[in-house]
């Protein structure tokens, strides 16, 4: 077997637990904030030393961004890759996904190729997960996102295994080919001194954007489909009614159940109603929604965007429709569509292909965007769809949107579409000015489907995709029988730091196991492995949105606070006085879970509260 030569493409990123807001200014302080590799980045480098470990690979690291990210290439040459290559140029700044991608692929044409190109699976600043599969259509080969495992690697061709938050598939594809690399697939090593000090010296090369004959209208800002045209603090959404529970501890658990009882009771059935809203501007083109499924099975999360592209669409005066790619059991989804909401459903059939392939897939959305012009396209934010997004928007020359959490539009008829970023410590509002359709991933547990309306009926158009080859082959498959308990619970009892020790997380278990609920974690403690990984609440975890949350020590850092607030009613049971979780939640107790919390559990037991 010939060398095989593998790229990996890695990103530079501050800090995201050293960032802090000015508690004056509201505003995110980056200053003294040291950068690091981009975290899921780190497994893309060891997967990259491993294949050289394991067959004679010659290793590449590239970097797009200032001089100082040098130093971030240092630590790959560390950890055991052979070269490096900074791709800097001050008309590089403030690209998007889609001219990042561009940039990327070109310093890999500079480099000749590559049989493996890989990338970690997101960026943790933004959340996109987009400029792996991106650069891979860029430079025309086989994308396979989302690789547990690179189970075997032949001359001209690879095995890996591919897995979702619902499936996993073992996929052959052909050498060259673009990876990316989940956080589970391996271990990062620490680098030894000896190779810390001998990366320190080790030759980095630069490359502007001429070295690697970029365009200058696909780089930087000025190159960019989306532009941020602002940046704030996440806003304060709840008014919290707080009492003191350290002089009177039974009186305060008291009141802390009889708001959890009141919070259940609630008519949900008000919350749900959709009020039109009164057209702010008129454009040609419909709102679409992406129906992301398996097989004949639809993933929840694209009936809950559906509600908020409605209001989308009332304000541009347009239609919603609703598009779906897929074989023939595919079909059986078309009228749950039109009962959840949809005016008009486009069914692409792609024959022999009822799941997700990217290179059919990405073919057949493609084709009916040029064809029927949609003013924007709203896709889930599951896998499948944000890979699905990544490659469609570089098919069809628009920009992509990632991991967006609330819509507006303003009155020029622009979509406005705002993301948490640095694990959700500041807000961006971005739009896509030139370029149509605006496309976008929306967060899943963000949003509630309209009320669904058995036998509504609406308007149907088909296309049939005659071109359905692919690279991808699918050796075996299984859909992954695991329910997230988290995200199907009414009641949600969140753990922070403030439980001390993992065997005391025993007494939030009771406590939900009294009140019907589930237990979750902040992301310190499923980092210190003191619950399992899948229990974790946050940007980084399950974004929720049970009836009520209640936060047991938990400070609500702002990376937490994006994963529940959706939740109906939140409260909250803290020490600190001035913790942030008391701004951002319905009602609260100042006080010890120690004391409160066996008091809360009596009166349950009592059956004194109900």
């Amino acid at each position: 077997m010939p060398e095989l030569k593998v790229v990996v493409s890695i990103k530079q990123v501050p800090d995201v637990d050293e960032l802090r807001i000015d508690p004056v200014t509201n505003n995110l302080v980056r200053e003294g904030v040291p950068a690091v590799i981009n975290p899921p980045d780190l497994h893309a480098i060891e997967e990259a030393v491993r294949l050289k470990e394991r067959y004679g690979a010659k290793t590449i690291v590239i970097t797009m961004g200032p001089p100082q990210a040098d130093s971030a290439l240092r630590e790959a040459l560390a950890m055991g890759i052979d070269e490096a290559y900074l791709i800097s140029d001050r008309a590089m700044a403030g690209a998007d996904t889609w001219a990042t991608s561009y940039t990327i692929s070109k310093a890999v044409q500079k480099l000749g190729g590559a049989d493996l190109i890989l990338f970690g699976r997101r960026a943790v600043d933004g959340e996109t997960e987009q400029v792996g599969p991106q650069t891979g259509k860029w430079l025309g080969l086989p994308v396979i996102g989302y690789v547990s495992e690179i189970k075997s690697l032949e001359k001209d061709k690879i095995v890996v295994t591919r897995t979702t938050e619902f499936d996993e598939e073992v996929i052959e594809a052909p050498v060259p080919v673009v990876l990316t690399i989940l956080e589970v697939a391996n271990k990062p090593r620490q680098p030894d001194i000896l190779s810390l000090i001998k990366a320190k010296t080790a030759k980095v090369t630069v490359w502007n954007k001429d070295d690697i004959k970029a365009e200058p209208n696909k780089i930087g800002l000025a190159g960019s489909p989306t532009k941020v045209i602002k940046v704030q603090p996440p806003p304060k959404t709840r008014k919290a009614e707080i009492i003191d529970g350290k002089k009177d501890v039974e009186k305060a658990a008291k009141w802390f159940l009889d708001k959890i009882f009141e919070s259940l009771k609630e008519d949900e059935s008000t919350l749900k109603e959709y009020v039109k809203p009164k057209p702010k501007v008129k454009v040609n083109g419909e709102i679409w929604v992406y129906i992301d499924h398996i097989g004949e099975k639809p993933n929840r999360a694209s009936f809950e965007i559906m509600g908020e592209a409605r209001r989308i669409a009332d304000l541009m005066d347009t239609s919603l429709s609703a598009v779906m790619v897929g074989g023939e059991a595919t079909k059986s989804l078309i009228e749950e569509t039109f009962e959840y909401g949809a005016d008009k459903v486009y069914f692409v059939e792609t024959k022999g292909f009822d799941r997700y392939d990217n290179e059919v897939y990405t073919r057949a959305l493609a084709k009916v965007i040029k064809k029927y012009k949609p003013e924007a396209v709203f896709f889930p934010g599951t896998k499948n769809a944000r890979e699905l997004a990544s490659t469609t928007a570089i098919e069809v020359d628009t920009g992509l949107i990632a991991d967006c959490t609330n819509f507006d539009v303003d009155d020029k008829g622009v979509l406005l579409s705002t993301r948490p970023d640095f694990g959700g410590k500041e807000m961006s509002t971005i739009i896509c000015p030139r370029h149509r359709p605006v496309m976008v991933t929306v967060r899943a547990g963000v949003f509630m489907p309209l009320p669904r309306v058995p036998g509504r009926k609406g308007e149907l158009a088909r296309e049939e995709i005659d071109d359905l080859f692919t690279r991808l082959k699918v050796l075996d498959y299984r859909v992954i029988e695991k329910r997230n308990i988290l995200a199907e619970a009414d009641i949600v009892i969140g753990v922070g730091r403030g439980i001390r020790s993992p065997e005391n997380i025993k007494m939030a278990e009771e406590l939900a196991s009294l009140l019907g609920g589930v237990v979750g974690v902040s992301k310190p403690l499923a980092d210190m492995g003191w619950y399992p990984k899948d229990r974790q609440v946050g940007q980084t975890g399950t974004t929720i949105r049970p009836k009520v949350y209640i936060a047991l020590g938990i400070s609500g850092a702002v990376q937490h606070l994006v994963g529940i607030l959706s939740s109906r009613k939140i409260g909250a049971i803290n020490l600190d006085p001035s913790a942030p979780i008391f701004e951002n939640c319905d009602f609260g107790v100042v006080g010890d879970i120690f004391e409160i919390l066996p008091k809360m559990m009596e009166l349950l037991k009592k059956k004194e509260v109900s």
